[in-house]
């Protein structure tokens, strides 16, 4: 099986996440705004992995994602006393970080690179079952590549919802929340991208 020829599989082939509990979240975030800063702690170890590979899909570097990830986390708990308990605090976070990593990218003319760089934190070991071959995962990686090549040629309006959907597996009810959208607008998205990324990835074979 050539590269071009997994898709839609490699999007499929990302583990299913785990889910957050929304009344733990609540709960902590209510005891950070409190002033708890291990309570916001947690918060972080639990959110701050997933952040930060979303922020580098957008960016497109380890570093600027990194920063952009403290910052996010840096404005959350400053926002923490005016933030409204609702069973929603995943995606005020991570509206706090797409907001940031749009800023980030207009301020250096570099839209274009978002999702030019696959994160490190996701190898294709990892997708690949435990018996693989060599080739067989240097071939996960080259469709990785071309999957990460095809993104960068949606726009953003179709891009953010299809990663925050089939990579970062966010239900489409908080990717709505995230995004500002109803859900139906956010089914309408993903099912655009994924026609667009499709037929283009059959145009590389």
């Amino acid at each position: 099986m050539t590269a071009s020829s997994q898709f839609p599989e490699i999007l499929a082939a990302f583990p299913a996440a785990c889910l957050p509990d929304d009344g733990w979240d609540a709960m902590q975030a209510a005891a950070a705004a409190g002033g708890d800063r291990d309570a916001f702690r947690r918060l972080v170890e639990r959110h701050g992995p997933a952040l930060k590979r979303f922020c580098r899909h957008c960016l497109g570097s380890a570093a600027d994602a990194e920063d952009i990830c403290q910052e996010t986390f840096v404005r959350a708990w400053h926002a923490l006393p005016r933030y409204r308990e609702s069973g929603q605090f995943r995606p005020w976070l991570w509206r706090i970080a797409l907001n940031l990593c749009r800023d980030h990218a207009r301020a250096r003319q570099s839209r274009q690179r978002w999702l030019c760089e696959w994160p490190t934190d996701c190898p294709p070991d990892a997708l690949c079952p435990p018996h693989e071959s060599p080739d067989a995962v240097a071939e996960t990686r080259a469709a990785l590549d071309l999957l990460a090549r095809g993104l960068t040629l949606l726009p953003e309006k179709l891009r953010t919802p299809l990663v925050l959907s089939a990579i970062e597996q966010l239900p489409h009810l908080e990717i709505a929340a995230v995004l500002g959208t109803s859900v139906r607008a956010v089914d309408s998205r993903v099912f655009r991208a994924r026609q667009r990324l499709a037929k283009w990835w059959q145009q590389q074979a």
